[in-house]
This record gives C-alpha cells, structure tokens and sequence, in this order.
C-alpha cells in the first residue's frame, strides 16, 4: 500500500457505509448502487459530484469488510460500528495505519497521554523516510492531521482532556464481534485490547 494524501476529504461516513452495505446486498454493479444513491439523494448532499466524490471513498471502505462484517455492521451497536468504521479506513490507508500501529498502541502502552504533537512528529519521520511525504505541503499535512484526529476521537480511541492532549483508550465491542475478530481479523480485535497486531 503506498503513501498517500488522497484521506484529507474523507468524512467519518458511517451512516453511508451502512446504506452502501445495504446497496450492495441488492445491487452486484457498482454504478448501479450509486445511480439509486444519486437518484433517491441517499447521502443528502447537495450535488450529484458531490455524492459521487463521496460514493467512491465510502463505497472503497465497504468492501473492505467481508460478508460477516458487513452483516455485523448492518446490526450491530453504537460500539461495533464505530470500531468497523474506523477499520474501513485503517485498511484503505497506509499512513492512519501506520499512526495507529506505531503511535496510539505505543501511547496506550507506556500509559502516556496522545499530544496534538504527536501528529507533527509522526509526519517529520515518514518524511524522513518517504520522498513521497517529503513533498507534501504544511497545508496537506495539517488537513491529514485534522482526518486522522477527527476518526480517533469519532470512534472513541482518543478522547479530549484539553487543547493540546488526548486521553488513549481501547474500543469496547460486542462479545460476539470481539470473538469473531479474534479468530479472524488480528487489527480489528486490536481495537480492545491496544496491543500490537499479531497477523499469525
């Protein structure tokens, strides 16, 4: 997976994913579900290229769930849908991986707060590392950063203590879901227990 910006303009899209993973159930070709999205304004946006700019990034992040997922996510809790929200997103990009991987596990390990700096340090050493990031301009960084704090704090991993701090904290899931992703999906059981992930 390379590095890439392309996540300044996700939104956190939960309520999407559900009714692209509803689409999906009666639909097998993509241009289809995004007609019906379009036409019956599923997403309530204000333009057709609006919803189809949105429709291609939530639509990417479905089908990163497999079929049990998917389902789960259609029934599932507050708790379990946030946690398969931010997997969606953890699977289609490298660098919200990678910061999760090695910041906010290596946070929730030593018992230290997350700070707004942590975020800036991360991107100074994969700049060191990546030409790629290398290039990015401050204003890119500094919307990837804003991505990257808005989907922690939406699915509850970091929580706000004050302007400059973060609070880390494993997501509390269903036993069923937590089971599940034990046997089957080593990054989203990670969630519950902020331990590195053993792919086996």
């Amino acid at each position: 997976m390379e590095y890439s910006a392309g996540f300044t303009k996700e939104k956190w899209s939960e309520n999407d994913i559900a009714i692209v993973i509803d689409l999906l159930r009666k639909h097998n070709n993509k241009n289809q579900i995004l007609e019906e999205i379009i036409d019956n304004n599923l997403f309530q946006l204000r333009s057709p290229l609006s919803i189809k700019n949105r429709f291609n990034m939530v639509y990417n992040r479905a089908m990163v769930l497999n079929n049990e997922t998917q389902q789960h996510f259609l029934q599932a809790n507050d708790y379990d849908r946030k946690a398969l929200t931010l997997y969606s997103f953890l699977q289609v990009y490298r660098i919200p991986l990678e910061f999760y991987l090695e910041v906010i596990i290596y946070k929730y390990e030593q018992q230290e707060p997350l700070y707004r700096n942590d975020f800036h340090y991360f991107f100074e050493a994969k700049a060191n590392i990546s030409d790629k990031v290398n290039q990015w301009r401050p204003e890119t960084i500094k919307r990837l950063i804003s991505t990257l704090m808005l989907f922690f704090r939406e699915s509850k991993m970091i929580e706000k203590i004050d302007q400059t701090k973060y609070n880390v904290n494993p997501i509390h899931i269903s036993q069923t879901l937590k089971t599940y992703a034990e046997r089957d999906i080593p990054l989203l059981y990670s969630f519950t227990v902020l331990e590195k992930v053993n792919e086996g």
